[in-house]
């Protein structure tokens, strides 16, 4: 690397919020898989029935699929919605977190696409796994469509905000191999 291109990479700095910048990302997360459900379960013709769904599992009912399906489907729906933009925001934070860190330990880098590779491949074999039982027709293919749509809004948002960082990662390696 030049002396100009590294004079011209800054570091991470005071104006980057690691909380607010990580409930912005799962936020825009969270809308992105709340917007592609919106779509599939309209499609197919039942508006609101995954967030119903899972609304129902977390209650525990017995009957998850008609549960999901009854009048109650509204208020199923409420009830997992603000749970799923809670879980968006933790791992909104977790991955900006990252991304500050591995400007000075690179290494952090490989930890964070390797928690997300078993993260994704342990939540979609779940749902693979519970698709025949409590899931009814929610496939597995549809859950990791929507993330995978999370995972490109969230990295657009985190790339747009530090454009430096693939350069300052490059520096860093260059600088300890």
């Amino acid at each position: 690397m030049t002396a100009s291109a590294r004079s011209s990479v800054r570091p991470i700095g005071p104006a980057h919020s690691t909380i607010r910048e990580g409930v912005i990302a799962g936020g825009l997360g969270a809308v992105a898989v709340a917007l592609w459900f919106l779509l599939v379960d309209g499609i197919a013709g039942r508006a609101l029935h995954t967030p119903a769904l899972l609304g129902a599992l977390i209650l525990r009912t017995p009957d998850p699929i008609g549960a999901a399906d009854g009048p109650n489907r509204l208020n199923l729906a409420a009830l997992y919605t603000p749970i799923h933009f809670i879980l968006f925001v933790l791992f909104g934070v977790l991955v900006v977190f990252l991304i500050h860190r591995a400007t000075k330990q690179p290494s952090l880098l490989m930890l964070a696409l390797i928690l997300f590779a078993v993260f994704e491949g342990g939540f979609t074999g779940g749902v693979a796994m519970l698709e025949q039982t409590a899931l009814g027709d929610l496939a597995w293919y549809q859950v990791a469509i929507g993330n995978l749509i999370a995972v490109i809004v969230m990295g657009w948002y985190v790339w747009r905000r530090h454009p430096d960082v693939p350069a300052i990662w490059s520096r860093r390696l260059d600088e300890n191999g």
